[in-house]
């Protein structure tokens, strides 16, 4: 069963730009992706979090198309996105959260297929 939100083009951007030795580790692969908030601050300023924008670009363009699918084709992910929206978050604020949840799956699954595997050849 597949992921609403994650065609072809999302899974191969993930597999192809996202290091194996942060397959099935949610957290770690979200940070490297950038779609982690990054706060600014020096002495006495604090600046609004931000997007922290690290590793590539393209990862996380694919990542928020497939969030823009998976809201409108994924009960779930659209409640989540409905549920943030009227929190007061601004649409792609949400958007990038449905991404980050949306790569958090991506992650349990490669570690539910790969399960008593080591992933350091896979690659």
């Amino acid at each position: 069963m597949g992921l609403p939100g994650v065609g072809p083009q999302v899974a191969a951007a993930v597999l192809a730009l996202l290091p194996p030795h942060l397959w099935g580790r949610a957290k770690a692969a979200a940070a490297y992706a950038g779609l982690i908030p990054e706060r600014e601050e020096s002495g006495k300023s604090v600046e609004r979090s931000r997007l922290s924008r690290k590793g590539p670009p393209l990862l996380r363009r694919k990542l928020f198309m497939g969030a823009l699918v998976a809201v409108r084709h994924d009960p779930e992910m659209g409640a989540f996105y409905r549920r943030l929206l009227s929190r007061g978050k601004r649409k792609k604020q949400a958007l990038v959260a449905v991404a980050h949840k949306l790569l958090r799956r991506m992650m349990g699954r490669l570690r539910e297929y790969y399960a008593g595997q080591s992933l350091q050849g896979v690659a």
